[in-house]
């Protein structure tokens, strides 16, 4: 799922199934947190405590030990620590998961902060039911929907995907073909390479209105290479093909 930039003040998001939505929203943390973000680097001091779950900064909002629900005192701390500044990055960060385990009375606590609250505080809502929350919240935030649990890619093989469509689109040839010397030094077969270029075409459809002229020949390349997979081609070869840029 290709983050959104630039990034609201609030985001809810639903879809996907529990482990899906747990990792878009730190992804999503990381880029508020990351002064490169977003996407977030994943190298600076900022995303590697994000990722370590120890950044100063970013805080998860669930509910208690042998709790079923978000209590009104919890919220109301939430909405207190939120005024009080960062502390070594530019926002705060609060992932509130499961939000639909907020009950009612928590969720009108949270209103007010969720909507003026301070300019450097950003709220990111998981939900399995996004039903369960107030419309009065729901209305207040972002609406981002992942796709079915099923169609969700390999994390690692989406991470791959994402370097290798910013390589191409960035016309940088050292860093494409550090890309492509990478993903051969992983020893990937040519049907995993095939793969790999399909969901690098994932990756790169939304950049089709962005840049056009860019993203359009890219794509048609790539589609190319999958009438080859009968032809059992080696991933040497199909990596090679695409560093020089053939058209198959």
């Amino acid at each position: 799922m290709r983050l959104p930039n630039p990034l609201a003040h609030a985001y809810l998001v639903t879809g996907g199934g529990e482990e899906s939505r747990r990792r878009f929203l730190r992804e999503l943390a990381m880029a508020y947190l990351c002064p490169s973000g977003p996407p977030p680097c994943t190298r600076c001091r900022d995303c590697v405590k994000a990722q370590a779950g120890n950044h100063p900064d970013l805080a998860v909002l669930s509910p208690a030990e042998g709790k079923r629900e978000i209590t009104v005192d919890q919220a109301r701390a939430l909405r207190s620590d939120a005024y009080i500044r960062p502390n070594e990055a530019a926002r705060k960060v609060y992932l509130i998961e499961p939000a639909d385990a907020l009950n009612p009375a928590a969720q009108n606590v949270l209103l007010k902060v969720v909507e003026e609250g301070p300019p450097y505080a950003a709220f990111l809502l998981s939900a399995a039911q996004a039903g369960a929350l107030l419309e009065t919240l729901r209305s207040r935030c972002a609406a981002i929907v992942l796709p079915p649990e099923e169609d969700v890619p390999d994390p690692a093989r989406w991470e791959q995907a994402q370097r290798l469509a910013k390589a191409l689109l960035g016309g940088d040839e050292l860093e494409l073909a550090q890309v492509l010397v990478g993903l051969e030094n992983a020893k990937l077969k040519g049907a995993e390479v095939l793969d790999l270029y399909a969901l690098t075409e994932q990756a790169l459809g939304p950049e089709l209105a962005a840049r056009p002229a860019l993203a359009a020949p890219l794509l048609e390349r790539l589609r190319a290479f999958r009438g080859l997979r009968p032809y059992n081609v080696g991933a040497g070869h199909l990596l090679g093909a695409l560093a020089a840029g053939a058209r198959v």
